[in-house]
């Protein structure tokens, strides 16, 4: 058989394997088998390319020619990639261990603060795709997030979002919890929330704290930010303070009067320095 003909069969067959992982990693929405079609195809290029070779090189006396006489080659080759073979060591760790799964939403912790947060798109040999809540796809290392301490908030059926708002010292305490509670209640996609308490006292008054549940984090976001409204809506029309930090500035004197008492007192001061000679 001709060489190019090899060669070509040898890619289409490559072509069509590589198509058959893609669509594969597509339809399946699962993590470690994302993963392993994503190393597989790299495999499959990397088989073709040695068949491809083979046609008219031995590769056999070139690999014993390199290792052999290669040996500085060779390490710098492995010290290059060291940190491509780590993030691809710590990618089939992932995807065999699935301490989060496509779609998850996730909290990545590094070194007590956190790296990114948000929900998992995609995995490579090299890294995994976060979506931020604002809309930003973040690249991280696949090293990384196998070091990383990982907070997985869709492993539980809802997500709980503290609400803290602050009363006024002489208010009725008891009926701006009972408010709170039922604001929260009435609110649209809240499943639950935690009895009302005062949580600690701060300068201009104490603060009051509940922890609201819904089923996603979107719906704990337009959630809480109704409740807000509706709360300093509700407090409003049944006399309970938001305090706020206010500055008063009074006028004692008019600009002439002030002006007539600086004079005088320059003035004054002129006497007593006269009689003193």
């Amino acid at each position: 058989m001709n060489d190019i003909v090899k060669i070509v069969i040898y890619v289409l067959v490559g072509l069509l394997l590589w198509m058959i992982l893609k669509l594969v990693s597509g339809k399946r929405k699962k993590l470690h088998v994302r993963f392993i079609c994503s190393l597989l195809r790299v495999l499959v290029i990397i088989g073709v390319l040695i068949a491809a070779l083979q046609v008219y090189f031995d590769l056999t006396k070139v690999l014993t020619a390199v290792l052999t006489g290669g040996g500085l080659v060779l390490a710098i080759l492995s010290f290059a990639a060291q940190k491509s073979l780590n993030n691809i060591l710590s990618g089939i760790a992932i995807s065999f261990s699935r301490p989060f799964d496509l779609g998850d939403k996730i909290k990545i912790i590094s070194g007590g603060s956190v790296m990114a947060e948000g929900t998992v798109t995609d995995i490579t040999l090299r890294h995994t795709v976060v979506m931020t809540y604002d809309g930003q796809a973040c690249m991280v290392p696949n090293g990384v997030m196998n070091e990383s301490m990982l907070l997985n908030v869709s492993h539980e059926d809802r997500i709980g979002n503290f609400l803290e708002i602050t009363v006024g010292y002489s208010d009725d305490l008891d009926k701006a919890l009972k408010l709170m509670e039922e604001v929260v209640r009435a609110t649209e996609n809240v499943l639950d929330c935690t009895k009302p308490l005062i949580c600690r006292f701060d300068p201009d008054g104490p603060v009051v704290k509940t922890t609201v549940w819904t089923k996603t984090v979107a719906e704990n976001f337009v959630a809480c930010g109704s409740i807000r409204k509706r709360l300093i809506e509700t407090y409003r029309e049944n006399g309970i303070t938001i305090p706020y930090k206010t500055v008063t500035i009074e006028s004692i004197n008019s600009g002439s009067e002030a002006k007539l008492d600086t004079q005088s007192i320059n003035s004054a001061g002129k006497k007593k320095a006269k009689s003193k000679q």
